[in-house]
């Protein structure tokens, strides 16, 4: 895949070259945060925006959105290509390749990204957010933002904000309605110990596995559950080996919108602030697909003979509760001052 990815890479920069556009690292007449250089910068900047899901989904929605503002607000000084699909590799290979400047832009999992920030694990307490809009108020809250930001900056990456597709749910094929019904369930989670231990906590044997092996892991019985946001469930069809889908709402699918820091810092400032307001543009177009599709999505799901089931909020705290130790392992982990920006923007949010 390395090779693939490289050889793909190689094309686009020696493209490039013969444009005389700037790649992901801009030419060196050209300094970040200020306007020194801005003359020089007479070709185009290329901005490649690779991830790994498919085309119906809120991630896609985010990259077109933003590919039409940068462009059009840039008079075409800056150009976005757009790699869906893991067309450039997972996001593991495309988040190191960002920090290498090779890629300049992308969105993962909050999972994936924790792994090179380790902040980000706050985003991992299970069942913090009450709803939808609690999530989105606390990772627009600017104290959070900017605590993040700086945390992002140490591993090379600008965070440039969050998505979503909405909470991450259970699927199995047993009605689920508390602890005790998961009791010894294989259900499939990602490689992340925080994960692996709130499913553990709730009774579950979690069993990391590779998101591409998921589909058929269903299908021959290796794993008899999964968790993911419906906008998955739905595009990846994993619904089809399963009887139910359980509204566990666990955690938030966090989407952290990163870019290469080299990049965004070679940029002089109106660029700079064309790329932050091309990002609300795609955020708001990513808020609309999730607000607009989910309950096409649900019915998706209901269609296909899949049962949905709502939980009570007796039922989720039941849950909730055995999860508190993941909650304590995760503040011991952060730094103090990303835990408390994360839990009073909690707090304070009403509806």
């Amino acid at each position: 895949m390395k090779k693939a990815v490289s050889c793909i890479l190689s094309t686009a920069l020696a493209a490039g070259l013969l444009s005389g556009c700037h790649g992901g690292a801009p030419a060196p007449t050209t300094s970040g945060g200020n306007d020194a250089g801005k003359d020089a910068a007479s070709q185009p900047y290329i901005i490649t925006l690779a991830h790994a899901t498919a085309e119906e989904t809120s991630a896609q929605a985010f990259a077109l959105a933003f590919q039409e503002y940068v462009e059009e607000a840039s008079d075409g000084l800056i150009t976005v290509n757009l790699y869906p699909n893991g067309q450039l590799g997972a996001d593991r290979e495309i988040l190191e390749a960002i920090q290498n400047n090779e890629v300049t832009m992308t969105v993962t999992a909050n999972a994936v990204q924790a792994n090179f920030v380790t902040d980000a694990f706050i985003l991992d307490i299970p069942f913090t957010f009450a709803d939808l809009q609690a999530m989105r108020y606390t990772l627009s809250d600017p104290t959070f933002l900017t605590q993040m930001q700086a945390s992002y900056d140490a591993a090379n990456l600008r965070l440039l904000g969050y998505t979503d597709a909405n909470f991450r749910v259970l699927s199995c094929n047993k009605a689920i309605h508390s602890p005790a019904d998961l009791k010894g369930m294989s259900v499939r989670t990602m490689e992340n110990e925080y994960h692996l231990a709130a499913w553990k906590a709730m009774g579950a044997n979690p069993t990391p596995l590779a998101f591409t092996e998921l589909y058929t892991a269903l299908q021959q019985g290796t794993v008899e559950g999964q968790e993911n946001p419906i906008e998955l469930i739905v595009s990846q069809k994993f619904y089809e080996q399963q009887d139910y889908v359980v509204l566990t709402n666990h955690l938030g699918q966090v989407a952290p919108w990163v870019m290469s820091k080299t990049f965004y810092d070679s940029l002089p400032s109106d660029l700079q602030t064309i790329i932050d307001k091309g990002f609300t543009a795609g955020q708001q177009a990513a808020f609309d697909y999730v607000d607009n599709h989910s309950e096409a999505q649900r019915q998706t799901v209901v269609d296909s003979g899949t049962e949905i089931i709502t939980l009570s909020a007796n039922e989720l705290a039941e849950f909730a509760t055995c999860t508190q130790n993941v909650n304590e392992m995760i503040k011991n982990t952060v730094s103090a001052a990303i835990y408390d920006a994360f839990m009073v923007s909690c707090d304070s949010y009403t509806k």
